[in-house]
């Protein structure tokens, strides 16, 4: 997650919501940056959760980073 990337997500909140894409980029770059995988997806709907975990392909999946 480079800062071009980044700056797409725009602001970090909007009147729906505590946290908006920008906050959920950083979040990204935080856990890829431990190593971690991560995935964005609707929050709406939790059922997406067991669909994540199966590996399927839901949201936006960050990889871990390799360095």
């Amino acid at each position: 997650l480079d800062e071009r990337i980044l700056a797409l997500g725009g602001s970090a909140g909007s009147s729906l919501g505590t946290g908006g894409m920008a906050t959920k980029l950083r979040a990204a770059q935080i856990a890829t940056a431990a190593g971690c995988d991560m995935v964005i997806a609707n929050g709406a709907d939790p059922d997406l959760l067991y669909s994540i975990a199966a590996g399927k392909a839901v949201g936006t999946k960050f990889h871990a980073s390799k360095e």
